[in-house]
């Protein structure tokens, strides 16, 4: 190879020669003191502001049960678009009277989580049943016609 090849190879990796000592760096150095367990507290806390969704589906519709519990019925609000429901539920704090102490049991919060469905939903006769912290929901899809191919 000449010195006028080695030159033009050179001056072509010239660019990512700073993307690959900077990425060399990430990977080396230890992470700032904190930064890993303010990801996780990050992650974590979206986790805890999300509730757990189990959907079956049928041919004619699909069934979602979410599991809110010590969420009352008046605090769910659910809505229903052509391909997705959007569950948003509110807890306030609780206090009991325990010989004159009160106990914080709940933190106050909201939280929400939408959820999409690949086939398109009937919206007028969508059905909610909510009991003992679990919420149903019957889906009902949209039949469209089915055209035949000649």
């Amino acid at each position: 190879m000449t010195s006028s090849e080695k030159n033009n190879n050179r001056n072509r990796m010239e660019p990512f020669s700073h993307f690959i000592n900077k990425m060399d760096r990430l990977f080396s150095e230890r992470p700032p003191k904190g930064m890993l367990k303010s990801l996780d507290d990050f992650f974590g806390s979206a986790k805890e502001r999300s509730f757990p969704v189990d959907i079956h589906e049928t041919h004619s519709e699909y069934t979602l049960t979410a599991t809110l519990p010590g969420i009352p019925r008046s605090q769910i609000s659910i809505d229903v678009l052509a391909h997705a429901v959007t569950i948003s539920a509110k807890h306030g704090d609780r206090k009991h009277k325990n010989q004159g102490l009160f106990q914080k049991e709940v933190s106050a919060g909201t939280f929400s989580r939408t959820i999409s469905f690949p086939k398109p939903i009937d919206e007028a006769n969508v059905t909610a049943r909510h009991r003992d912290g679990i919420l149903t929901l019957h889906l009902p899809k949209i039949r469209g016609n089915r055209i035949e191919i000649h």
